[in-house]
């Protein structure tokens, strides 16, 4: 990783709250902006779906007039559609998702998501044409893991895509960077916020951070 990433990095991680690993778990979470579903793979496996993915984001992101201003709103519409925005919100509350009503529950899921593709769209400007090996892919029954390598020129990092089978499709709902969980990083981070200041609270801080960031 070169030092220009390393510092961008390491700001980003000041600005947002969050820690440098979980930084670095969304950075590389970079092919999979472009999720489509399951079903439009050739071969209907959540590996097919990841193939998929990291195909496309990369033909983006090596286009002669790749543009990030020009881009953005697209690589926010595909982020958007990538996860599932439910799974991940209730999985990063936990046991206070249940507690904050459905209007509170629509604004939290919508910001999660800002907040990463604010960190994603910061991670796109020190993209540096790292390439995706697949290994193994495991089913149980609407669940799947998807584990792959990251090649780089500071060496290979091992990536692991939680997804879950909905009726439209396969759906990210988790991300592991070396055995360290993208959701379990965000829960940590926002668990004693919410004690703290409760929900609102929360969403006050997120709102700043992500202002923040695309500032």
């Amino acid at each position: 990783m070169t030092i220009s990433v390393i510092r961008t990095i390491n700001r980003l991680a000041r600005s947002t709250g969050l820690t440098r690993r979980l930084l670095l778990a969304t950075g590389l979470m970079l092919p999979l902006l472009a999720t489509v579903p399951v079903a439009q793979a050739q071969d209907g496996t959540p590996t097919a779906a990841v193939k998929l993915v990291v195909e496309n984001i990369l033909a983006v992101l090596r286009k002669p007039d790749y543009n990030l201003e020009n881009d953005r709103s697209a690589i926010s519409g595909e982020i958007r559609r990538a996860f599932d925005d439910v799974a991940m919100a209730q999985s990063v509350l936990s046991t206070n998702w249940k507690s904050i009503n459905p209007a509170q529950q629509n604004e939290f899921k919508s910001l999660l998501l800002q907040t990463i593709e604010s960190t994603y769209i910061g991670r796109i400007k020190v993209y540096t044409n790292e390439s995706v090996q697949f290994r193994k892919e495991e089913v149980n029954e609407n669940r799947a893991s998807v584990d792959t390598v990251i090649v780089s020129s500071s060496g290979d990092i091992p990536v692991n895509y939680k997804l879950r089978k909905r009726s439209d499709g396969w759906f990210i709902y988790d991300v592991e960077v070396e055995n360290v969980s993208m959701v379990s990083s965000f829960r940590d981070t926002y668990r004693s916020i919410f004690t703290k200041d409760g929900i609102e609270g929360l969403m006050t801080q997120m709102k700043a951070k992500i202002a923040e960031m695309e500032g």
